[in-house]
């Protein structure tokens, strides 16, 4: 990294040019043909840094805060060298074609702009710090870095630069106390190489500011793309969101009309088991073998275990529904993983300042699709879910009405026979049934059925 201080022998330099006697306003007209390039070539590095703060004048994007962040920390970047290195080089360029100003006044503008170098130095450490927060990815931070050695090149131009005013103010003491203004001192300091050595310097930091404002460009650009494509991602991952939404609410609605209408058939038949039950239990002498007892009383808890069974399917229904609601609605769903992906790829699109991006240019469209194939699928998925459960209710349905129900009557049917008998036999009747498997087994008949 380049020094943060720039070495100037001001106070040296300021007396020896100070020295010199007489007017400067010779009514020199000539320009050194060196001094013409010179006054060119600071006036280009000048332009190209004004065009580098015109490319970031307007740059708000709004689609994130990391990417807000990281364009207002490149504004400030641009911003900070558009201003000092601009006035470092409009002074070189007033130097170069000067026929009328002292050197001591047009010299101490120039040692006066270099000296802010250590400050523009330190302000770009911390928006180079933001940047590398905000548009790196996968522990990488390109743009930063290429920023950060654009500014250690402006940095190790202007110590150069520096170095060439040392030999300037050496150059002086020579020619102390002749008349010369600027343009005639040039001319002096060109006898010895040192006009060539500032001329070079400056040439060079044409190509450098060239770079920097066709960087700053090309970032420009890439964060504006990355903009719009983050903001049209993120309102398609909205938009498809809230259709994901409306599919699982009305998967709610089905799947609860589909339970529900089990529901309703499962507590007719539990209605009518015990009913019917009832009917019998003032019939239940205490001369009743055990036997008969057992089956009776296993009858009573086989309808609690169907109820408290039904009811504990009514939570696990009510739970499911939940946790599928929160699966595509909530938290981690599929859309978020695609929200995820938007930011990293945002960031992705803002590495072009080394070397062509190609992901950046051939991706977009591909990536802009996925939200609706993810609904898609989901949508799919549910209505699948909802044609299963509609015809398992339609299956447990048909089960309770025109099985279990008949069953039920048909068991009772021959127990009332029984109950008919002579006392005498009706206990044998009722073990002969119990004996053959014609009582009802509710207990095992839920545990097959509905369980």
């Amino acid at each position: 990294m380049a020094s943060s201080s720039v070495k100037v022998p001001v106070v040296v330099l300021l007396l020896a040019i100070a020295c010199t006697e007489g007017s400067p306003f010779f009514g020199n007209n000539y320009v050194l043909p060196q001094g013409a390039r010179l006054a060119s070539s600071a006036t280009a590095v000048v332009r190209n840094l004004d065009a580098a703060q015109l490319q970031v004048r307007g740059l708000n994007p709004t689609s994130s805060n990391f990417l807000s962040a990281g364009a207002a920390a490149l504004r400030d970047y641009v911003g900070n060298t558009t201003t000092v290195m601009g006035q470092v080089f409009r002074e070189v360029a007033q130097v170069a074609v000067d026929r009328t100003t002292a050197p001591a006044v047009v010299f101490t503008r120039l040692t006066l702009a270099v000296q802010g170098v250590a400050q523009w130095n330190r302000n770009l450490s911390s928006s180079l710090e933001v940047l590398k927060e905000a548009f790196n990815y996968d522990v990488n931070s390109n743009t930063a870095s290429y920023l950060e050695k654009l500014r250690n090149a402006f940095g190790q131009n202007v110590q150069e630069l520096a170095e060439v005013l040392v030999r300037l103010g050496d150059a002086v003491l020579p020619v102390a106390g002749q008349p010369l203004n600027t343009q005639q001192f040039l001319q002096v300091v060109s006898a010895n190489g040192t006009l060539q050595q500032l001329l070079d310097v400056v040439e060079y930091t044409v190509r450098l500011s060239g770079e920097y404002s066709t960087s700053v460009s090309t970032l420009v650009a890439a964060v504006r793309a990355a903009n719009d494509f983050q903001a049209r991602s993120y309102a398609l991952l909205r938009t498809n969101q809230a259709s994901i939404n409306t599919n699982v609410d009305r998967y709610n609605t089905a799947s609860n009309t589909s339970f529900y209408r089990f529901l309703t058939a499962a507590d007719s038949l539990l209605t009518h088991l015990k009913d019917t039950n009832e009917s019998f239990v003032f019939r239940w002498p205490l001369l009743f073998s055990e036997s008969v007892h057992q089956k009776l009383n296993l009858l009573n808890h086989s309808i609690d275990h169907l109820t408290g069974n039904l009811l504990q399917r009514t939570v696990t229904v009510a739970q499911n529904l939940e946790r599928t609601s929160a699966l595509f609605k909530e938290g981690n769903n599929p859309l978020s993983y695609l929200r995820e992906e938007t930011d990293l790829y945002t960031r992705v699109m803002l590495d072009v300042l080394s070397g062509e991006n190609f992901c950046a240019t051939g991706f977009v469209t591909t990536f802009n699709a996925l939200p609706a194939q993810v609904t898609s699928r989901v949508a799919a998925c549910l209505t699948e879910q909802t044609n299963l459960e509609n015809q398992g209710s339609s299956q447990l349905v048909s089960l309770a009405n025109n099985f279990l129900r008949p069953y039920v009557t048909a068991v009772y049917g021959r127990l009332n026979i029984c109950f008919q008998q002579p006392f005498e036999r009706m206990s044998e009747c009722l073990d002969d049934v119990s004996s053959e498997g014609g009582a009802v087994n509710t207990k095992e008949l839920t545990r097959t059925c509905f369980d």
